[in-house]
């Protein structure tokens, strides 16, 4: 929300206002951003739109751009994060893509700072690997709380390099970024919410009753610790979401969707950047 990369200057601002205020009283806590969506804005809107509601009632996650994971550039993003947010403490710090160039012992020690200041509260890692998690692990005074990384029906990554796995047997939340995928024309991809493209999606939907969406998002969150989080500014959207929560799909078509969906695992794919684990 807010624009991409940068600030939109014709955003509709009230209206990404509007759009968290209804999911926050639709029942949603959990709200996602990071210092590099509309390069801060969203962090702005979000703390506009939850001015008035109870802090504690909330859970606030953002992250730290890939680029400002030196010691010193952590604890200035943290704060200032903190400023646009217009809140004491965030509730889970990501660090939103790991940076081979940046020595993790020095991105740990200021996380370490920032816990023992009181600024957050958890510590999560997105877009990354096993190996780099258990690298983190051997500096930071908390445990890794959360990883989210890309993960739906066509993009499982996490499952074939074990990142799932790891998350279960360590106790580390794993939160899916992208359920309902963008569609990716050069690939031949389309969204999982379209009909007509997955027929197997089509299948399952209509047996439920549900939409393609509802199914694909309700194929990740009915697997043993995994979550999910999406952007919607349409209010229809956001309650199909919540109603996934109020059905359950059959362990037979769980495996149906786990082991015959069309997948991409293919190097063209995965060097887009979608899902790649650093």
């Amino acid at each position: 929300m807010g624009g991409k990369g940068s600030r939109d200057p014709n955003n509709d601002d009230d209206g990404d206002i509007a759009a968290i205020q209804n999911a926050v009283k639709s029942g949603i806590k959990h709200i996602d951003t990071a210092e590099s969506y509309a390069d801060g804005k969203a962090e702005e809107l979000v703390g506009k739109a939850i001015a008035n509601f109870d802090r504690d009632d909330l859970f606030i996650a953002t992250k730290a751009r890939h680029t400002n994971l030196s010691f010193d550039n952590v604890l200035n993003s943290c704060e200032q994060s903190l400023k646009r947010l217009g809140i004491d403490c965030i509730d889970l710090y990501y660090i939103h893509k790991p940076n081979p160039e940046i020595p993790i012992a020095d991105t740990a020690k200021a996380f370490n700072r920032l816990l023992e200041n009181n600024m957050i509260k958890h510590i999560g890692i997105s877009n990354a690997s096993v190996e780099t998690m258990e690298e983190y692990k051997k500096h930071l005074a908390a445990p890794i709380f959360a990883a989210q990384n890309h993960y739906n029906l066509i993009v499982r990554q996490s499952e074939v390099h074990g990142v799932l796995d790891y998350c279960k047997k360590n106790n580390i939340h794993y939160i899916a970024w992208r359920p309902i995928q963008l569609p990716v024309p050069s690939m031949g991809i389309e969204s999982l919410a379209k009909r007509g493209v997955y027929p197997l999606l089509d299948e399952i939907a209509d047996k439920y009753g549900k939409t393609n969406a509802q199914i694909a998002v309700r194929w990740l969150t009915m697997q043993e610790n995994v979550g999910t989080i999406f952007k919607s500014k349409n209010p229809r959207h956001i309650e199909e979401i919540i109603e996934t929560n109020n059905f359950e799909i059959s362990t037979e078509d769980m495996k149906r969707l786990t082991d015959d969906f069309p997948r991409q695992e293919n190097e063209a794919f995965i060097s887009t950047g979608y899902v790649k684990l650093v």
